[in-house]
């Protein structure tokens, strides 16, 4: 009798007990937040007015380098260098865009060319906080894992209907990789093809020069 009336105590105290806390995820302005917050915080994203990046593509049959600068008033160039010799640059100008190849020819970009060097200084000198300002759609997939590790997936929408998956890495907050399907190079081949990027070896800056710097990867598929 002793013994059902302490299992009777007992299911009566977990009956009586708090359920546990639910898991709320946060929202995609949290997130937002988080991330404009580990990247140093509006104010430092938007004070960077210009970039360069000093790039190594390295290919299965070859390795060039190059040099990327782009500015906020939406003007950039990248020259392509191969054995110290240029052999193709890319430029968008207040006079639009043009392309230069190694032998000196100059030709007008297409618009899917133009339309990807756009995105390219949005995604290198706008912080996500300032996408939508600009047109673009963000939406929030929820959590998801990849690769073992667990990352919020977000899609970026540009003006122009191009989207692609970011992955959020739920601790640093910062964007780890991203999924895209397009052309490597739209005026030299227009094939499409699926892309992923990703991001690692964030660095805080202590010069105030650009907010972060990291390494990227993009794997071929």
């Amino acid at each position: 009798m002793r013994y059902a009336l302490s299992v009777l105590l007992m299911l009566l105290v977990i009956g009586c007990s708090p359920a546990p806390e639910q898991h709320n995820p946060p929202s995609l302005d949290e997130l937002l937040a988080r991330h404009t917050e580990a990247r140093g915080g509006a104010a430092a994203i938007e004070g960077v007015r210009t970039i360069k990046v000093e790039l190594e593509i390295v290919e299965p049959t070859f390795t060039v380098t190059g040099t990327y600068v782009a500015t906020r008033e939406g003007h950039m160039r990248i020259d392509v260098f191969a054995d110290g010799n240029r052999v193709f640059t890319e430029a968008l100008g207040p006079d639009g865009g043009w392309q230069m190849f190694g032998d000196g020819r100059v030709a007008d970009l297409s618009e899917d060319g133009k339309k990807a060097l756009v995105r390219g200084i949005a995604g290198n000198l706008f912080g996500l906080h300032e996408r939508v300002a600009l047109g673009y759609k963000l939406e929030l997939f929820g959590d998801v894992t990849k690769g073992g590790n667990p990352y919020f997936e977000l899609e970026e929408t540009t003006p122009d209907g191009f989207a692609k998956r970011l992955y959020m890495d739920p601790v640093s907050y910062q964007i780890s990789g991203e999924i895209r399907t397009s052309a490597l190079h739209p005026d030299v081949d227009n094939t499409e093809q699926r892309q992923e990027s990703r991001n690692m070896d964030f660095r805080a800056d202590r010069e105030g020069e650009p907010v972060y710097s990291n390494r990227q990867e993009n794997p071929r598929h």
